[in-house]
């Protein structure tokens, strides 16, 4: 399971659950504040699943908008409006004039919305050389949105043509932009180089748009705010997997010399200013929200919650500047739906709104009256497959939770809930080596030339957990997957270096909070190792036995550390959830067909595929590698008429 470090764990590269109705959780239903109509809410959903999110809280009724959706997200008004998804990995929303301009990160677009309607007005491609460049954040001035992106540029758009006129080129993987003073303050955190950090801020004219200097701060600088003639920056330091933290401080720059002219050593990962002063959360702070007098550097208050409310994972913070009201977006354990928590200036809970979207990170409040209407065009069912015939994971620290399991849930209960998330384009995960899950697809899969179906997971570089494809035809028809087997060949087993009928046998432990042991079929042992973020028992619980074998092909082993970091590398071709989702990597040609004896095979077409986890490793810091699976479609739909 991927627990890696992405611009240095800013965002928690973990997996999605389903996607619940949202609740209102509070005293009063009228939760009005300060004469805004609501807040739209953003989510950005979690690396290479395409599920950020946008809600929307009307302040006139207390609830989120929701709606019947095909896909399950009943919370999301961007998809209830424009019919599609709002895109992979949504960092940032501001809301300028009339409009609302989302950037999306790994999907690389700046999508522009009327908040009065939620329709999207364009969608911005954000690109240089032909290369994304993954936007990050915003800001704006006059006619103007200012857009850093992690490939070392600002871009400015102009609002009223809605188009990109001018890049400039800053410091690297730039991850924070704010405006004062007549210019653009960039923090250049080089976090995707990471034993290499950047340490500078940018100073970009806006009269000229142009790079003017480079001010020097601590390593990996992130998180910065303008305040007057006053600039604030989070440096983060180089993330310390030992302690499971970062070693912030926060720099204050004048804008008149820029330079810097204080630095404070205070665990600040996010937050918000008003009045001279920052309410503020640390990443290894346990959920605490703190307030940071910002003239002297004290820290006034240093538990801002007063009546035991918990914040699980604080991922946004923002102050109604005349309520005083604060909101603070929990992401709870960065895998299902977090919440929005309203408290009084006074720090007792107001609020909390459940299940508004996975990793919610940003609001804005809105004071123009929303509508929000349904759009009535064809929305795509994103799965090919009608059922999930087994669903057999091995222990690993997110079965249980993907899907979840609730008490009586058996092997069958807990097959319908994966088909569940799978016909949404959600993740199910396998847990460690030998978990498998076997589907069934609507319509049969015709064996034509090249790829013929494919299957998506979350690898990314540097995080892959692949698993190895089977695929069955229904020779008898009987529409079950009883007929013979046969294994498509990656490039581990065209090269030889992978071992057929390799068996582990996993032992529950006594506790949930234990390591779950395994033996090897060649003497080898280990265990999957229990972390601090997930209490529950990894052995799925709805398994009948203290023990549980699984046999299948076995891959070289591919985890390894890499300095302070646990790298998890891919193979050449062949494999689920091995390389990041796209056409080619994650298509599957039937003509790789081998059977039990490693001899090629012809199958006209196949019915059934079956996806098994074929790697082991395991550390406690990111877990063990379990193959995880999201949409599976096929290629050939079709074929058959």
């Amino acid at each position: 399971m991927k627990r890696a470090a992405y611009i240095f764990i800013i965002s928690l590269l973990c997996l999605v659950s389903c996607d619940p109705e949202p609740v209102l959780i509070g005293e009063s239903q009228a939760i009005a504040d300060a004469g805004h109509t609501g807040v739209y809410v953003l989510s950005e959903g979690l690396f290479n699943l395409n599920n950020s999110t946008l809600s929307w809280i009307d302040f006139s009724t207390g609830l989120p908008d929701s709606w019947s959706a095909p896909t399950g997200n009943s919370y999301d008004c961007f998809e209830k409006v424009n019919g599609r998804r709002l895109g992979d990995t949504a960092n940032d929303i501001l809301l300028y004039g009339s409009r609302l301009y989302i950037a999306v990160n790994v999907s690389s677009t700046i999508e522009i919305l009327d908040a009065a309607t939620g329709h999207s007005l364009k969608q911005i491609q954000m690109s240089r050389n032909g290369n994304p460049s993954e936007p990050r954040y915003m800001t704006a001035n006059g006619h103007y949105v200012y857009v850093c992106s992690f490939d070392g540029t600002v871009t400015r758009i102009d609002t009223l043509t809605m188009k990109a006129d001018a890049t400039v080129t800053v410091g690297r993987n730039p991850d924070g932009i704010c405006c004062t003073a007549g210019k653009l303050y960039v923090s250049n955190s080089g976090g995707l180089d990471f034993d290499n950090p950047d340490s500078t801020v940018s100073v970009i004219d806006l009269a000229t748009f142009s790079e003017i200097k480079r001010i020097s701060v601590r390593q990996n600088p992130g998180s910065i705010y303008a305040d007057g003639n006053r600039v604030y920056v989070v440096s983060r330091g180089i993330y310390d997997y030992d302690k499971n933290d970062y070693d912030s401080r926060l720099h204050c720059i004048d804008t008149e010399n820029d330079q810097v002219i204080e630095t404070y050593d205070i665990p600040i990962l996010k937050m918000d200013l008003h009045d001279g002063q920052a309410w503020f959360y640390g990443y290894g702070s346990g959920g605490t929200i703190q307030i940071l007098d910002l003239a002297s550097g004290r820290i006034i208050d240093s538990d801002f919650i007063t009546d035991g409310t918990i914040i699980e994972r604080p991922y946004g913070i923002k102050v109604e500047p005349t309520s005083h009201k604060v909101y603070v977006c929990d992401a709870a354990d960065y895998v299902t739906p977090g919440s929005l928590c309203c408290f009084a200036p006074d720090g007792h809970l107001l609020y909390r709104i459940r299940n508004i979207g996975i990793n919610p990170n940003t609001i804005v409040f809105c004071d123009v009256p929303v509508t929000l209407n349904e759009y009535q065009g064809e929305v795509q069912n994103k799965s090919d497959i009608d059922s999930v015939c087994q669903y057999m994971p091995a222990p690993g620290q997110f079965v249980g939770e993907m899907p979840k399991y609730e008490e009586g849930d058996d092997s069958l209960s807990m097959a319908g809930k994966c088909l569940e998330l799978l016909q949404k384009g959600e993740m199910i995960t396998l847990g460690g080596f030998g978990g498998y899950v076997t589907v069934r697809f609507k319509q049969t899969v015709h064996n034509l030339s090249g790829a013929d179906f494919r299957i998506d997971g979350n690898a990314f570089e540097g995080s892959s957990e692949p698993g190895v494809v089977w695929v069955s035809a229904d020779v008898n028809g009987n529409g079950k997957p009883d007929d013979p087997w046969y294994e498509l060949y990656g490039s581990e087993q065209a090269a030889g270096r992978s071992t057929k009928g390799y068996t582990v046998t996993y032992t529950k432990p006594s506790a949930s909070n234990m390591d779950t042991p395994w033996t090897g079929s060649d003497g080898r042992e280990g265990s999957i190792l229990y972390n601090a973020y997930h209490g529950h028992y990894y052995y799925p619980m709805w398994y009948d036995t203290a023990t549980k074998a699984f046999t299948g092909t076995l891959l070289p082993e591919n985890m390894y550390q890499e300095g302070t970091k646990w790298v998890m590398s891919s193979f050449e071709y062949g494999y689920v959830d091995n390389l990041s989702n796209s056409p080619e990597n994650s298509s599957f040609d039937i003509d790789l067909a081998h059977d039990s004896n490693g001899l090629p095979v012809h199958l006209d077409s196949i019915r059934f595929v079956r996806i098994q986890c074929a790697v082991i490793g395991c550390n406690r810091l990111t877990g063990e590698e379990s193959t995880e699976v999201s949409t599976i479609y096929n290629l050939h739909p079709d074929a058959d008429q």
